[in-house]
């Protein structure tokens, strides 16, 4: 389960409730606190050391020279006790006393630790949404539902083991709260974002604190039997992976990607984002077209027209602290890709055993001058503080972007991105010259009817200096998708 991907999910959040949660409840019940949201430090040249350390200790010649004699006896018995849990919670139990008992184990455990621990915050989590959604969006209770019950068959058919099946219980079915009572659901959309801040984020930021002060240089092994249960890999083919120091810098950028993602959410309202999604599903369909809709086709326009709507005034605006959290999610985000960053930097081909690791950097190193080029143009406009600009190695055009602008100056209304001007022409014609000479007029459907074609520049002048006009939005939008694929890159 993506922490990040569910992270992202939760902006689907309608308030119900005629004491429904303001913005203010919002700020006091998960407030932020310096002391508890600050990174730890950490010094990148002490880093570059234990993954220079790392690459040394990477001796085995084939897997056959891996086996459970390299795991921790203690490791040993959590894979023996996890394989014996049949409910959700004996499940629980599993986690509280890993959670306890952490300092106490030895480093393979604790990694382990690391990973699994913020799943506790998942317990119940279909469960608990299904308040939210029931009976108020037909397409976001559809695409949730889908999404359950997609994951309970691919546990049914590719993990078919009890341990797996408790794990699936974990997530989806109801249970008692600390206090013996039915744990509750999520009401409104403000019990989403209390949930993400107050539940989720400590548990992420454990583990990546945790984590930071881990030393991979000897590597540990991974059984994959912990996940495919003990009658799995008899014969001992890729049973075994080793996890060094590459591999938790890859974690480790993962965990603080995760915090960018909760931070910028909790930084804006997501008041009423239920109702804003039943609107624009019914544009789609998927809510039903109404009495006398006809199929016309979504265009920017009318989402845009739904979105402007006054009911969803408040949606997507700046909550009163949001500039915080804003900016802790702009150095969790610098973070992210330092710890990438250095992972790439510390990969070579000469790595030895590489098909021995959890991630085998030989798979990047066919595109490897192509990684290399976008990572130093990420880092370049993720470091900076400046404006810089970027060039597309495509058309040559070129766009000027202030990222820690959207961070440190964050917009107060993310409405005020939304195009104001649309392509009016319902029609559109050409003359065509027939068999006999004579010229005749075709008229057909204009297909970019609807779509925009004009902005409020000067909200988009702050973070795109290069944006002057409605055609630099086009050029802009342009320019910055040229970074995505391997075929396309901004130089």
């Amino acid at each position: 389960m993506s922490i990040r991907i569910l992270v992202l999910a939760l902006s689907m959040c309608q308030a119900t409730s005629l004491f429904a949660k303001t913005n203010g409840d919002i700020v006091k019940n998960s407030p932020f606190t310096p002391e508890k949201f600050t990174f730890q430090a950490w010094s990148e040249e002490d880093a570059a050391v234990k993954m220079k350390s790392s690459e040394k200790k990477r001796k085995p010649a084939n897997s056959s020279m891996i086996d459970d004699s390299m795991m921790s006896k203690e490791l040993k018995a959590i894979q023996t006790r996890l394989h014996g849990i049949k409910t959700s919670e004996a499940m629980e139990a599993f986690l509280d006393e890993l959670d306890k008992n952490y300092e106490s184990y030895p480093t393979d455990v604790k990694f382990y630790i690391t990973q699994v621990m913020p799943t506790k915050a998942f317990r119940g989590f279909f469960y608990r949404l299904k308040p939210l959604f029931d009976g108020k969006s037909n397409f976001v209770h559809s695409q949730i539902l889908t999404t359950a019950k997609a994951m309970a068959t691919r546990v049914k058919v590719f993990l078919p083991y009890e341990h797996a099946e408790a794990g699936y219980e974990y997530v989806s079915s109801p249970f008692l709260d600390a206090k013996g009572e039915m744990v509750e659901g999520f009401k409104e959309e403000a019990d989403v974002q209390l949930w993400v801040v107050n539940e989720l984020l400590p548990l992420i930021n454990t583990a990546t604190q945790r984590l930071e002060k881990l030393s991979l240089v000897e590597p540990i092994v991974w059984d994959q039997k912990m996940v495919f249960g003990s009658q799995s890999f008899a014969d001992g083919i890729n049973r075994f992976k080793l996890i060094g120091e590459f591999e938790k810098n890859l974690a480790l950028s993962a965990s603080y990607s995760a915090i960018t993602s909760i931070a910028t959410m909790r930084a804006y309202s997501v008041q009423k984002t239920v109702a804003l999604y039943k609107e624009i599903g019914f544009l789609y369909g998927f809510d039903g077209f109404g009495l006398f809709n006809r199929i016309d086709g979504v265009s920017a326009e009318k989402i845009s027209k739904v979105i402007r709507k006054p009911a969803f005034a408040s949606t997507g605006t700046l909550m009163p602290d949001g500039a915080k959290w804003m900016d802790y999610a702009y150095k969790a985000s610098q973070k992210s890709l330092k710890r990438l960053s250095m992972a790439w930097e510390l990969s070579s081909s000469e790595r030895k055993d590489e098909n021995l690791y959890a991630f085998n950097t030989n798979y990047i190193s066919v595109n490897r001058d192509e990684i290399e080029e976008n990572l130093r143009i990420l880092n370049r406009v993720v470091m900076s503080k400046e404006t810089e600009t970027l060039r597309s190695a495509v058309t040559g055009e070129v766009v000027q972007f202030n990222y820690s602008k959207l961070f440190t100056n964050p917009p107060k209304d993310l409405k005020v991105f939304l195009p104001t001007q649309f392509d009016k022409n319902a029609k559109a014609s050409r003359e065509v010259t027939l068999a006999n000479g004579t010229k005749k007029t075709l008229t057909y459907r204009n297909y970019l009817e609807g779509s925009a074609t004009g902005w409020d520049v000067k909200q988009y002048e702050a973070y795109f200096p290069s944006i002057k006009a409605n055609d630099d939005v086009y050029r802009t939008v342009r320019v910055l998708n040229h970074i995505q694929g391997n075929w396309l890159a901004i130089r």
